[in-house]
């Protein structure tokens, strides 16, 4: 598949964004629009998803596998660390508790209660997994489809699984979110790739500078756990990637190697950023918030880089076969 630089620049700046917001949460908070990371990914994850499938022979076992193997194994691993972590140093990360039960629905991607009665995975990042998953399965059924309904089926069962949630709260927090139709936004972006239907750089740049803006003016804690969330946070992500992708059509886009490097490894940033930036608070401590934020943001990208390069790629690498190519451009949350 085309490696799209936009949209590995910007799983980069997702992935460190959502860094940021989570080294705030050693002060007082601040910095809420970096959750809005998340919102990016899901928009990228369907443009991904549809771009990967779009006029090749449907293959749903193979599409799952794929998946599987891009998400689980560094996930899985990641998470019996943090739950190893969580037994034997509970303050480590106060809000971390694990459990025989807790760890297994964590790794098959299930959302539950977990112990402290929240409902996140033992790696409290891993919801957006969870989400991902239910996308996944849907998009696989789907692909026994032909081609042509594929994106109305598609969107028409996200959309019911939104309209779920909204009916019933209980299922709404156990994953039922409307926050599911960002990824239904990024395959239709997707579609109009495929038909060369963006509009020209100039106008996608515009559409962007003001999905930026509209970020900025929704910095506030209340936008991101309402029902509005897929119109205040979803609709500039989808601004942010539609518009960065005319851009790159357009020949308006910059070759950044640094960025795209980041962008790679953003999936491994995501997963280890909350246990980089407790090693900070604990040694560096986080009563200097001039100091703290910038080093834990660092240290959540070295981990990442890190866990890139000798964790990721090798069991990829190991699960697929050393020839099978790496996907680079393939965001798995989101990918994201």
């Amino acid at each position: 598949m085309k490696t799209y630089h936009s949209i590995q620049y910007l799983r980069a700046v997702a992935a460190i964004a959502v860094a940021v917001y989570h080294a705030f949460q050693w002060l007082d908070g601040g910095f809420e629009v970096g959750r809005a990371g998340v919102d990016i990914f899901f928009v990228i994850s369907g443009f991904i998803m549809w771009s990967i499938t779009a006029g090749r022979p449907a293959e749903p076992l193979r599409f799952l596998w794929r998946r599987f193997t891009r998400v689980a194994p560094t996930y899985w691993l990641i998470t019996l660390v943090m739950a190893g972590v969580a037994i034997a140093w509970p303050a480590f990360l106060p809000n971390v508790r694990a459990g025989w039960s807790h760890v297994l629905l964590s790794m098959a991607f299930i959302t539950h209660f977990g112990p402290n009665g929240l409902p996140f995975p033992v790696l409290p990042a891993g919801w957006t997994l969870n989400y991902e998953a239910e996308f996944y399965l849907l998009f696989a059924a789907a692909l026994l489809l032909k081609e042509g309904p594929r994106l109305a089926v598609v969107t028409a069962g996200l959309t019911a699984i939104a309209v779920l949630g909204v009916l019933d709260p209980p299922l709404y927090t156990l994953g039922a979110n409307a926050m599911m139709l960002e990824f239904a936004a990024g395959l239709w972006l997707a579609k109009l790739v495929r038909d060369k239907a963006l509009p020209g750089a100039g106008v996608g740049g515009a559409i962007a500078a003001v999905g930026l803006v509209v970020f900025a003016l929704t910095n506030r804690e209340f936008f991101g756990d309402t029902l509005l969330r897929p119109l205040t946070w979803g609709l500039p992500a989808l601004m942010l990637v539609g518009g960065g992708l005319a851009l790159e059509a357009g020949g308006r886009m910059p070759r950044w190697p640094w960025l795209k490097a980041l962008g790679d490894a953003s999936y491994s940033i995501y997963l280890c950023h909350a246990l980089a930036s407790a090693v900070v608070a604990h040694t560096l401590g986080s009563g200097q918030p001039m100091l703290f934020i910038p080093a834990a943001v660092a240290a959540s990208i070295a981990a990442g880089l890190a866990c890139r390069r000798w964790v990721e790629r090798p069991l990829l690498a190991l699960l697929r076969g050393r020839h099978d190519p790496d996907e680079a451009s393939t965001p798995s949350i989101a990918h994201i």
